[in-house]
């Protein structure tokens, strides 16, 4: 993420090292997993509660991110892409 490596000069280059460097751990407390890469494991031995928290904790640091980036910087540094599908 350049915005964030370029104004808040991060050295993580996960989700969740960004978010508890420029953060806290608040949210990394609430996910299961030390490692995304946990998640493949627990869909395989469909462990889904700890998947769904996983997935909902980086929804929560993603947002975190988003609305410090918001505060500190300029809307024209971020491109919005859709989601919809391509028809």
């Amino acid at each position: 993420m350049d915005v964030f490596e370029t104004w808040f000069n991060t050295s993580g280059d996960t989700l969740t090292a960004v978010y508890e460097e420029l953060i806290g751990s608040g949210l990394t407390e609430l996910d299961p997993f030390a490692d995304s890469k946990e998640a493949v494991d627990a869909w395989e031995t469909e462990d889904f509660e700890s998947l769904v928290r996983h997935n909902v904790a980086d929804i929560r640091r993603t947002r975190a991110l988003m609305r410090l980036a918001e505060r500190c910087c300029s809307k024209s540094d971020f491109s919005m892409k859709s989601l919809d599908p391509v028809a």
